[in-house]
């Protein structure tokens, strides 16, 4: 506000009588009349942040934009899921793309694209330490014969564009090529091959998102294997 007292100040004579230094009514008044550009000042700001998902104070206006209806009103959340969807008009395809739109909706979601070639179906478990097995990791604080790391019953799920028949990952290295992981982390070898993925928790309200903004961007040939458990 004092920038703009400064600025009116100058629009009046040089005198004694326009001498604004000491409290007075006429000194009052013009900091009265500051507040006005001020108060305009800052609702410019809030206006031109409006034109941003994430910093948009009418989130309900970004929900008609997309066609989105959020069943829980965190409005964090809200505007990192629009946030990513805004992010798709920006174009790109590749895993660290996608990568960084699906982070605006968990910061712990990976992508990793399956190289070296391996089987997205064997990567829910695997044995770490076990005597004689090519698996292990050398230098590995757990290493006891017998010790595993996964889930025996959770199974990743296949997200792809084409739904016209019913598709599974086939015993041919020629598709597994066309694969990558959504994940929290993977375990690889010394030979950079991946051994075991680890899936991540997300609250199922996000699930339709987060496979709207994978389909959306990936290529159409590739094929998404979500190590995902929606709690």
């Amino acid at each position: 506000m004092s920038v703009f007292f400064d600025a009116i100040k100058l629009l009046f004579p040089r005198s004694r009588a326009f001498n604004f230094t000491i409290n007075s009514d006429k000194r009052k008044l013009i900091k009265a009349i500051a507040v006005l550009p001020e108060d305009i000042r800052h609702e410019m700001e809030q206006v031109y942040f409006d034109m941003f998902p994430e910093t948009s104070r009418c989130i309900e206006d970004w929900e008609k934009v997309f066609a989105v209806v959020f069943s829980s009103k965190e409005l964090a959340k809200q505007r990192n899921v629009l946030a990513a969807l805004w992010r798709i008009n920006k174009g790109g395809q590749s895993a660290v793309f996608l990568e960084s739109v699906l982070r605006n909706i968990d910061a712990n979601i990976l992508v990793v694209e399956n190289t070296p070639v391996s089987n997205p179906r064997q990567r829910s478990i695997t044995n770490v330490a076990v005597c004689g097995n090519k698996t292990l990791c050398c230098k590995n604080t757990k290493a006891v014969c017998g010790y595993r790391i996964g889930d025996e019953g959770f199974s990743p799920t296949i997200l792809r564009n084409d739904v016209s028949e019913l598709y599974s990952i086939k015993n041919d290295r020629r598709f597994w090529v066309y694969c990558y992981f959504i994940c929290k982390s993977v375990v690889r070898n010394n030979k950079n091959e991946i051994l075991y993925i680890e899936k991540l928790q997300i609250k199922k309200e996000f699930r339709n998102y987060i496979e709207y903004l994978i389909l959306k961007i990936k290529p159409v040939h590739t094929v998404a294997v979500m190590f995902i458990e929606w709690v």
